[in-house]
């Protein structure tokens, strides 16, 4: 099975979306901002997976909106590459911040869509927030 990383772009009412800022001993992406999300495993349905993975992290329930696109990635960290797709979900914060348990990383919170390119975001978190917000009318 290919490497499938569950991904989810968290919106708030403000349509301002959540990100996740790893600790700088996280092996691939040490001091960036990611999407919240995690791998899913063989067998598994993705969307009751990705719900349990947010539902973990962030100690809340979060709701799936939609599927939104998979997007083939490639990292590279100290001469090793890691590759595999991500499948990208649309969803929904309904909560308090205060609320949020946060149970890795370094940090969490929320930006607005002019702010994309002054985040220290991965490469692909970049492409896919720059196309996502790209297409909104």
């Amino acid at each position: 099975m290919e490497n499938i990383v569950l991904a989810a772009i968290i919106l708030n009412s403000n349509n301002e979306f959540l990100l996740q800022k790893k600790d700088l001993g996280h092996p691939w992406i040490p001091g960036k901002w990611c999407f919240f999300g995690g791998a899913l495993k063989e067998n598994k349905e993705p969307q009751q997976t990705l719900k349990e993975i947010l539902k973990r992290k962030l100690g809340i329930n979060i709701e799936i909106i939609k599927f939104y696109k998979n997007y083939n990635f490639e990292i590279k960290y100290d001469n090793i590459v890691k590759k595999g797709q991500d499948q990208i979900y649309i969803c929904r914060f309904n909560e308090k911040t205060s609320e949020i348990k946060l149970s890795e990383g370094a940090g969490f919170a929320f930006f607005n869509k002019k702010e994309i390119e002054t985040i220290p975001l991965t490469k692909h978190g970049l492409e896919i927030l720059k196309e996502y917000f790209g297409k909104e009318k």
